[in-house]
């Protein structure tokens, strides 16, 4: 699974991003404190699911200072290059905005994860019979 893109709103200094990736490679750089950091955290808790796929390992949540001050939710929406869209969020749920894909929700997205594990898993054991 590669990420096409991420939405960020409202996680620390950062109001709204929106940020395209490479599926191949994306590289970020820059000055000192101008969120770097806060965009790599950012994705982090939205992968923060799917370690929670294996056997005794939590995820990363969101953390009580990642929202931003007056801000009623904190959201962080990931798209992968072959359609898996899902989103974390924590607060007050904001209304879905027209032209905007629904996100697959984390249920969702175990359940993919899953049947991918299941097909990886099934495709390694007919490689290593051949």
């Amino acid at each position: 699974m590669r990420l096409r893109s991420v939405e960020i709103e409202n996680y620390r200094a950062i109001k709204h991003l929106k940020l395209s990736l490479d599926p191949r490679l994306t590289v970020f750089h820059g000055d000192n404190a101008h969120g770097k950091t806060s965009v790599l955290n950012a994705i982090a808790v939205g992968l923060g699911a799917i370690p929670t796929e294996l056997p005794e390992v939590s995820g990363i949540r969101f953390l009580k200072t990642d929202r931003r001050r007056s801000a009623r939710f904190v959201r962080v929406m990931l798209k992968t290059t072959d359609g898996v869209i899902w989103e974390r969020q924590e607060g007050r749920e904001p209304q879905h905005r027209p032209g905007e894909p629904k996100s697959v929700g984390v249920r969702s997205l175990r359940e993919k994860i899953r049947a991918l594990a299941k097909i990886k898993w099934s495709n390694q054991v007919t490689d290593n019979k051949s």
